[in-house]
């Protein structure tokens, strides 16, 4: 009989996979897992290796773009400021009600604000910078003393073109800033300026910026006299650290006589309710003629006070020049 041989060894065709049995393919299988840890592990250390040698920027190289400044204006200090510097002196009982009557000389009547020069009362006049002889008479306002300003063209008048160097939207920031340096040049000795003719500058609020760096940068104060009804100007400049302020009632050359003397009533009316009020006038025959009425007459307890002391009554700042006397 012939012998079979040992029933454990396998065949020769027998699949030696399928010989392994259970035991054999869970050794199998562990070997593969900690193959495959090994093999992850070089791969990592490998790829850290070219990382570390490749430039990666940080946080500390990086750069980055400051915003832009809300208004780069450095102004001066409030006793350097021209407001301050160029007041005239003044003093007034505590609380008694204050009346600043700005008049405004434009060219058209200048022998009405010259004889006011004599009146016995503080007026403030505003010249306008583009009359051939405004540095002169600016020089006599100051040695009549009264307050002079500086009347700014914020848009064209009836007579159109007459000044080339108009504050008007549209122009550049270098170009707006020129002309109203040029104003500013010819208006020495001023406290501040008032609007004249009033056009879409008043309520662009990125050219009244311009205006308020001009104006800030020499301690100027500023009146919006409304010649534009939807003017924003105010209140963008003291936003901008502009003192400035609207007037409380205005007298234009055409206005009558009546019509005048309500507007001065209604001056008095305010500054006994909230202690200060501004009138601006026009310069012309009625208008000067009815103020000269109005002052003689006007109620005792009022006190016609220079603009830059109802500035500083609005801001409740001491009154440095009556300290100085």
């Amino acid at each position: 009989m012939a012998d079979d041989g040992d029933d454990n060894a396998p065949n020769a065709g027998e699949n030696w996979f399928d010989s392994l049995g259970v035991g054999g393919l869970a050794a199998c299988g562990t070997i593969a897992a900690i193959l495959s840890v090994v093999i992850m592990a070089l791969l990592n250390q490998a790829g850290s290796a070219r990382l570390s040698d490749a430039a990666v920027p940080v946080a500390d190289d990086a750069v980055f773009e400051a915003p832009a400044p809300a208004i780069a204006t450095v102004r001066p200090a409030d006793s350097n400021a021209q407001w301050i510097v160029n007041a005239e002196p003044f003093s007034a009982t505590p609380g008694q009600p204050l009346i600043a009557v700005i008049v405004l000389d434009d060219g058209v009547n200048s022998h009405a604000v010259q004889r006011a020069l004599d009146w016995r009362a503080a007026l403030t006049f505003a010249v306008a910078a583009d009359l051939d002889d405004s540095p002169s008479r600016l020089k006599d306002i100051r040695r009549a003393g009264r307050e002079a300003m500086a009347l700014l063209p914020m848009g064209y008048g009836p007579d159109f073109g007459r000044d080339p160097n108009v504050l008007r939207r549209g122009l550049s920031e270098a170009e707006l800033q020129r002309r109203l340096r040029w104003h500013l040049a010819r208006s020495q000795g001023v406290v501040g300026a008032v609007d004249q003719h009033g056009g879409d500058i008043m309520r662009d609020i990125v050219a009244l910026r311009t205006v308020a760096q001009g104006l800030a940068a020499e301690g100027h104060l500023f009146v919006d006299a409304r010649s534009a009804t939807d003017s924003i100007a105010a209140a963008r400049l003291h936003a901008l650290g502009v003192p400035s302020t609207r007037y409380t009632s205005r007298i234009t050359r055409d206005d009558s006589t009546d019509a005048a003397l309500m507007a001065l009533t209604d001056a008095e009316k305010h500054a006994f309710i909230w202690g200060t009020a501004i009138v601006v006038v026009d310069a012309g025959t009625g208008p000067m003629a009815t103020l000269a009425d109005w002052l003689r007459d006007r109620n005792p307890g009022i006190a016609i006070a220079p603009i830059s002391h109802v500035m500083r009554r609005l801001r409740a700042a001491p009154d440095v020049t009556a300290q100085a006397e």
